[in-house]
């Protein structure tokens, strides 16, 4: 019997649902797969049979009392207030799921503490590492956590400062998209968009969650490359949506 492949998708956004969606299509068919996530329309209309358990939405959940709001956080996680009951029925969800369907592997995009908490329930997670400074402890306990990492983008963007052993364990994706639209040559775009074919060309695609675009590195960043083309795209939901 093959066993099933379980993913925790963050709500925040749709970069980690599209990403989940883009590793789910070249899965066997065979394989089962179930989303943990606590906004399941981010897969309103995927093709590909799947089981989604909701979960809590936390974001927002309020703390009961200021004594235990004023709690530290440890170290190694990023988002674990005290007495939020919500809290406890998502991990509650998390433990049972993973307890009746024992997956072969759990794939966690993303949350530090969901990849502790897969070590501690003994299931092989993969967590999904995004882009930027994250050798934080809360970060770099959820990478000793799990089985293997996997970047959606090129070794060429890694931090310089990235430990080895995160490297060592690191399958870097190149990136992962949901379209299936062939990609233009960089001379056939700059074409179609009226672009000079020899002007350096600097292209940044924001996302579509979170707490919005940060305006001031992206001024920062042009002032330092005045001669270039700056083109900033902002990432929105699949046509028809």
């Amino acid at each position: 019997m093959t066993k099933p492949i379980t993913f925790f998708i963050h709500h925040q956004g749709r970069g980690h649902a599209n990403r989940a969606m883009a590793i789910i299509r070249e899965l066997p068919a065979e394989r089962a797969v179930t989303i943990l996530t606590a906004k399941p329309s981010l897969f309103d209309g995927f093709e590909r049979p799947i089981t989604i358990a909701a979960l809590p939405d936390m974001i927002g959940a309020p703390v009961p009392t200021p004594g235990l709001f004023a709690q530290a956080t440890p170290e190694v996680m990023h988002c674990v207030p005290l007495g939020v009951a919500k809290t406890r029925a998502t991990m509650r969800t998390i433990i049972d799921h993973l307890d009746d369907a024992d997956p072969a592997l759990f794939v966690v995009d993303v949350s530090a503490e969901i990849a502790l908490l897969a070590r501690i329930a003994s299931v092989p997670a993969i967590s999904i590492r995004m882009h930027g400074d994250r050798l934080d402890p809360g970060h770099l306990g959820a990478y000793q956590a799990s089985v293997g990492l996997l970047a959606p983008f090129g070794e060429a963007l890694e931090q310089a400062e990235t430990p080895d052993w995160v490297r060592a364990n690191t399958c870097y994706a190149g990136g992962l998209c949901t379209t299936v639209d062939t990609v233009p040559t960089k001379a056939e775009a700059r074409a179609k968009l009226g672009l000079d074919p020899t002007k350096e060309i600097v292209v940044v695609l924001t996302g579509g969650g979170g707490a919005g675009t940060p305006y001031a590195p992206l001024t920062m960043a042009a002032r330092a490359v005045p001669d270039a083309l700056w083109l900033v795209a902002r990432a929105g939901p699949p046509r028809g949506a």
